[in-house]
């Protein structure tokens, strides 16, 4: 029996701008499904508290790469309603 294999994914953290009405918050999140996260062929979970959006971000079809960590990346610092960004590691997110 072998052991399964890893699905490396990356979490990402915005931080929205105060004060982000509920229409923009909306067309954001639409925004950054559509763009950086489908457009390159992934999936995420999502969470978000107030200004804190998390999301667990991972393909279905293969592994994310550091290009999905650096392209993500540069998503969030073009959009003005994001004041800051982080992003993680690639780790094994079907062992967390």
């Amino acid at each position: 029996m072998s052991a399964p294999c890893p699905v490396f994914g990356f979490e990402v953290v915005f931080y929205v701008a105060p004060g982000l009405t509920e229409a923009a918050a909306l067309a954001l999140r639409d925004a950054f499904i559509a763009g950086p996260v489908e457009g390159r062929g992934l999936v995420c979970d999502e969470g978000a508290t107030g200004g804190r959006w998390c999301h667990v971000v991972h393909s279905e079809a293969g592994q994310a790469t550091n290009a999905d960590r650096e392209a993500m990346a540069a998503w969030a610092a073009g959009r003005p309603e994001i004041v800051a960004a982080e992003v993680g590691p690639l780790v094994d997110v079907a062992g967390a």
